[in-house]
């Protein structure tokens, strides 16, 4: 298969996952009657008949952070710092699953889980997107400065959620999380746009 082509359905599936999670927060809100996304955290949404709307939306994602990874692998594999990063790439694609599995337990017994998860994806999230802006500059210039904006912006506004009042919590994650899709969505448009036939070089001064 052609670099482009895999460059490709790669950046569109990481598209396509950032799509199929805000549609789901959306679609849960609108079906889930007792749902106040203001008061009511994203994982409220999993509870009920319909909560396998916001699951599927996790799990598309989770799909697009891992195909990030495969597209960006192929584009280059090579340095400690790179690899690193693709590495943590799947493993927040793994833990979106088993968020969207345990999503359930939110707010019951078994919430442990549930949190747990949660604060390793918060970890793992802070971490790809300091080690990977060194290498992203490659891709596209001002990569770098997104991944480092995005990670400050992430250090300083998640630690904060646990303080957020419980009549705005829901708003305020969902605010937070937006840095989990912008992230993705801007790295996943330019992966696609990356010409197979063009050396890394060139591609970086168009």
């Amino acid at each position: 298969m052609q670099k482009s082509l895999i460059y490709k359905i790669c950046g569109s599936l990481g598209i396509i996952g950032c799509i199929a999670v805000i549609a789901g927060d959306v679609i849960g809100i609108i079906l889930h009657e007792k749902h106040d996304p203001i008061s009511d955290t994203i994982s409220m949404l999993a509870i009920g008949k319909y909560g396998w709307i916001q699951d599927w939306g996790l799990n598309i994602l989770a799909f697009g952070y891992m195909a990030l990874a495969v597209g960006l692998f192929t584009w280059k594999r090579s340095g400690k710092k790179w690899l690193i990063s693709l590495f943590i790439l799947l493993l927040i694609g793994i833990d979106l699953i088993l968020i969207a599995e345990h999503n359930q337990y939110a707010g019951r017994p078994g919430y442990t889980i549930h949190r747990k998860l949660v604060y390793a994806l918060a970890g793992l999230f802070l971490m790809l997107t300091f080690l990977i802006s060194f290498d992203l500059k490659s891709v596209k210039g001002y990569l770098k400065k997104l991944s480092l904006w995005i990670a400050s912006l992430w250090l300083i506004l998640a630690p904060l959620l646990p303080f957020i009042p419980d009549s705005w919590d829901g708003a305020y994650e969902r605010f937070v999380c937006t840095l989990l899709v912008i992230w993705p969505a801007v790295v996943s448009y330019y992966l696609f746009k990356i010409p197979g036939s063009e050396t890394k070089s060139s591609f970086n001064n168009t």
